[in-house]
């Protein structure tokens, strides 16, 4: 049943700053590009204006932020604006992002309870600002030795071997994606051969599903087994070079995907990448249950190590305005976790990581990219870094600070934590 906004407040006045609430007209709304899974509201007068973005389902949070502010930068036109948040419940991270809002547009967040009287409760901006909790999330990432303690001796010893083959294989960029009931070994963003645990053994295949030619992917379709002699077996192997080599030539030839272009570029962490942000750090956690899928789109990001500082990068390759607003709200998972609270690096030191993430982009992005530092208190908390637009063939050996500042400046972490 479709709810009666409108008797909502007129039944709550003293909620809101203003009063006449108008719902947004359906041209207005189409011409604006508002998402037709909200309801918006105006009221207010011209030296204030007010909106009220209204969900009465719990919404994907990225696209309820972006729809809000939006549609109070469309209201705003240069006034002092306020948007009113209304949904039945908020994640502690969207309401710390809520916090972040500046310039023109000043947020408030309220809670709808339609069956209680009254159904709307304001959140005081005090909870939205309240100190971080550091929450304890996710799990940590088991490591191969790890992995094979719930082995038998015999499959542990045959576990070594495959790790041992697979290693010898990091100057191809082969690496190890361990997780709690299989390893998959995957070659930039293409997963090749997978580890799955049965019981006190494991299995080991080729995995060829990205592979378009069902030819091919026939002819390498090999199950893996460790001889007596402590050797992988040989068609195995030969499945897994033919790989290897057929992926190498796409990628020289211009063949890959750019999504797979830009992972074997970052993930490489050469050139540019290693003097501007250091050398690759795996992200160690991984999440526990269906609810924790934050941790893994975290995951997604790219992560450096440069001396005892943790870099973080989150590159922005289409849908600028949703994909930055997504990040800040992981940003804000972050900040209120413990995530990278005792990250250490490949010397067993304590990594530090100031607050920023850092926007890698294209130039034809940077403008959609800047209209978010418009509305943040901190910006500079989201450097804006732009790679040339030919960037498949040069790789990242042109990367400059798009947003007019200095890329190191330092983020005042009082007004973030």
């Amino acid at each position: 049943m479709a709810t009666d906004w409108n008797k909502v407040w007129d039944n709550h006045a003293e909620v809101f700053v203003a009063h006449n609430w108008q719902e947004c007209p359906e041209e207005k709304r189409k011409a604006w590009r508002l998402p037709s899974q909200f309801s918006f509201y105006m009221g207010g007068e011209t030296a204030l204006r007010v909106g009220i973005i209204a969900s009465n389902s719990i919404p994907r949070e990225e696209d309820f932020l972006l729809s809000g502010i939006c549609y109070g930068q469309r209201l705003s036109n240069g006034a002092k604006t306020i948007v009113y948040f209304v949904a039945p419940d908020f994640s502690p991270p969207f309401l710390h992002v809520l916090s972040k809002i500046s310039g023109n547009i000043s947020v408030r967040a309220v809670y709808w309870r339609e069956r209680l009287r009254p159904s709307l409760y304001l959140i005081p901006e005090g909870n939205m600002h309240a100190s971080v909790i550091r929450e304890q999330l996710g799990e940590e990432r088991p490591d191969w030795n790890k992995w094979a303690r719930t082995l038998n001796p015999v499959a542990r010893q045959q576990l070594a071997v495959v790790k041992d083959y697979f290693t010898s294989l990091g100057s191809r960029r082969i690496r190890a994606d361990i997780r709690s009931q299989h390893i998959s070994l995957v070659w930039g963003n293409t997963e090749i051969a997978e580890v799955r645990r049965k019981g006190k053994k494991f299995e080991l295949n080729t995995k060829t599903r990205w592979e378009r030619s069902q030819e091919l992917a026939n002819s390498w379709q090999k199950a893996g087994w460790v001889n007596v002699d402590d050797s992988i077996d040989p068609e195995f192997c030969h499945a897994i070079e033919e790989m290897l080599a057929y992926l190498e030539r796409m990628e020289r030839e211009g063949g890959l995907r750019q999504r797979d272009r830009l992972v074997l570029i970052l993930r490489s962490g050469t050139g540019v990448i290693q003097t501007q942000w250091g050398s690759p750090w795996t992200w160690p956690w991984m999440a526990r249950d269906r609810g924790e899928s934050w941790i893994s789109d975290l995951g997604q990001w790219y992560y450096f190590e440069q001396e005892d500082r943790l870099n973080v990068i989150c590159p922005i390759w289409e849908r600028p305005l949703a994909e930055a607003g997504k990040s800040i709200l992981l940003t804000s998972v972050l900040e209120r976790s413990r995530l990278l609270w005792t990250a250490k690096g490949a010397k067993g030191q304590k990594l530090n990581w100031d607050g920023r993430v850092h926007w890698l982009t294209l130039p034809s992005l940077v403008e959609e990219l800047k209209r978010w530092h418009c509305w943040l208190k901190q910006p500079m908390q989201f450097p804006i870094w732009s790679a040339r637009e030919d960037w498949e063939n040069t790789g990242f050996e042109e990367v400059a600070i798009a947003n007019g500042e200095d890329g190191n400046q330092a983020v005042d972490l009082s007004m973030i934590f």
